[in-house]
């Protein structure tokens, strides 16, 4: 008999992403552990190179994309997709943290240029950028906020709108995996 193994969707699409942006090829390779309960780790990456092997371990988190409605005169920004992730305690075992969205086509002229139903967004953090984060996410009192969204309209954008007390619209596209794969591979041959 087989035993079953599964992966969470969220997990398979950082994990399809990467090997996709760091192929076999070029000496990288996927793992996931067989365990659920091994803290901070759901996925490692690792590089051989000449007799040393780099490895960087990643934690997944996903959220919902809501689909805004419509804006009106008093919206101050507009966007057309929200997500909502809860915050957490950053485990010390995780050296890099992916926040993982999918949003949704919702016509056919999206879903033509898409090329899907479904895609993904993900953003890539350092063990300490995520630290940081985390400890800024507040809520309008000024109190730790126990959740934080981003927003957008399109694929390559990821602007937080909920958890910054003073509403500053912070861009944080820059923290989009695949701008940030040099991050990743300065890691991985350290």
């Amino acid at each position: 008999m087989e035993p079953i193994f599964t992966l969470h969707y969220s997990e398979f699409c950082v994990a399809q992403q990467l090997a996709r942006l760091l192929p076999k090829a070029k000496g990288y390779s996927l793992y996931a552990p067989v365990s659920r309960q091994q803290p901070g780790v759901d996925l490692l990456i690792a590089r051989r190179r000449n007799q040393g092997i780099g490895v960087a371990s990643i934690q997944v988190k996903s959220s919902r994309t809501y689909l805004k409605p419509t804006t009106t005169a008093r919206t101050k920004k507009p966007f057309r997709y929200g997500t909502w992730f809860k915050n957490f305690e950053c485990p010390s075992e995780a050296d890099f943290f992916c926040l993982v969205f999918l949003y949704p086509a919702v016509n056919k002229a999206q879903r033509r240029e898409l090329g899907t139903w479904w895609a993904p967004q993900i953003l890539l953090f350092s063990q300490t950028e995520m630290r940081r984060f985390l400890k800024s996410v507040r809520n309008v009192r000024g109190d730790r906020g126990p959740f934080f969204g981003f927003e957008f309209n399109q694929a390559g954008e990821a602007v937080l709108t909920v958890g910054d007390p003073k509403r500053r619209y912070r861009d944080f596209s820059k923290h989009l995996l695949s701008r940030r794969l040099d991050k990743l591979r300065k890691f991985l041959s350290s």
